[in-house]
């Protein structure tokens, strides 16, 4: 199941008695919780049939808990964050054997409130390779057993931010019984249709324009869009037609990322301002980007602006690109109108030279804004 679907179950109070709520976006995540929580809260005695348990809670107090009856209400609501027993073992610490150690998954650096405590057991227990080998196997056999014979009146939920080990017993168990959501991040072609939604969803009205320059501004986080959405909306105040978030606005509200710079730092070299080119590469550095990572950047958008080059030449049809080059539709029309600037010629070379000096920066050899600084003088001599 995914976000949508478990979004229209919620809608309609179909919920199943176990899932696990798992993925890639964070944001996504916390907030299809928030959508749970709320829904239930608001229900008769939600409050009172409402348990929020940390990760080292054993699989016995879990299972005794979920089999509870709900105190005057229909329904109990049991939510385990970040549960040892759906983690992958050895990289925070879980003993070896400890099949069910509280070990780092996927996107775990991010959030493990529970991460340390999820060793307790394991540490509890520690007499030996052995003895813990004993022990694992049968650590997550209620909870087994629960999962496919469960409470009708509990919805158990395995709220999983820090993610999941797909191999565990537990894991497969409720995959079969169908209640794995996983939040997939959106692609970047859809983060403008994401955007969009949300705006209307507050009453605010947005140019096109200023949609896509919103997005190139803060990237895919979807957070920093809520955040910032937010910000132009207390900005606007009551919106109206008059009262609406411009290309203007955006530029004056929200910050201009790298990102930003990297297109204009092209758009000069483009124009053969070279001058203007490597004072916004100074300015840059002077308030906090790295020269390394700058070098980065730079080579990776001269090598945009060579396979939109490429793919103008192929006639390969403009609805491929936001595929192609993996970035959104405003991003793809700002690379094709930066390309025309250049000869072909031109954007091989750059980052031919471009992809030398990261190469070299990396290897130690040379200083990175230095070379930077260098390559564009050379490039000017070279038209």
């Amino acid at each position: 199941m995914d976000y949508q679907g478990f979004k229209a179950a919620l809608d309609r109070g179909l919920l199943a008695p176990v899932y696990i709520l798992t993925g890639e976006d964070p944001f996504l995540l916390q907030e299809l919780y928030g959508r749970l929580t709320a829904w239930f809260l608001a229900m008769p005695s939600g409050d009172f049939n409402f348990d929020r348990l940390e990760g080292d809670t054993s699989a016995e107090a879990l299972t005794e808990l979920a089999q509870t009856p709900p105190f005057l209400g229909e329904r109990r609501l049991v939510v385990v964050r970040d549960l040892a027993l759906l983690r992958s073992r050895g990289d925070s610490g879980a003993g070896a054997g400890d099949e069910e150690g509280a070990g780092a998954a996927v996107g775990a650096g991010k959030e493990s409130p529970v991460a340390s405590a999820a060793t307790a057991p394991s540490a509890a227990t520690s007499s030996g390779k052995r003895g813990k080998n004993k022990k694992a196997p049968d650590s997550d056999a209620s909870l087994l057993a629960y999962v496919q014979d469960p409470n009708p009146t509990t919805t158990l939920v395995f709220y999983s931010p820090g993610g999941v080990d797909k191999r565990k017993r537990l894991y497969k168990a409720v995959e079969k019984a169908g209640g794995v959501v996983e939040v997939k991040a959106l692609r970047d072609s859809d983060v403008l249709a994401w955007v969009r939604r949300r705006a209307d969803g507050l009453g605010m009205p947005i140019d096109p324009e200023a949609l896509t320059l919103l997005v190139e501004r803060t990237g895919n986080d979807l957070g920093l869009l809520t955040q910032e959405l937010t910000k132009l909306q207390t900005f606007l105040g009551q919106p109206s037609p008059q009262r609406r978030v411009t290309v203007e606005r955006v530029r004056r509200l929200v910050p201009a990322t790298a990102m930003d710079k990297i297109f204009a730092i092209t758009e000069a070299l483009g124009r053969r301002a070279v001058g203007e080119a490597l004072t916004l590469t100074r300015e840059l550095i002077l308030h906090g980007e790295k020269p390394v990572p700058l070098m980065f950047l730079i080579v990776r958008h001269v090598r945009q602006l060579l396979m939109v080059t490429d793919l103008a030449a192929r006639r390969v049809p403009k609805t491929e690109w936001v595929t192609v080059l993996k970035v959104p539709p405003g991003i793809v029309r700002k690379l094709e109108e930066q390309a025309k600037r250049f000869r072909p010629d031109d954007l091989r070379m750059l980052h031919g030279r471009f992809a030398e000096a990261d190469r070299a920066v990396k290897k130690g050899r040379e200083d990175a804004q230095a070379l930077l600084e260098r390559i564009m003088l050379s490039f000017a001599r070279s038209q």
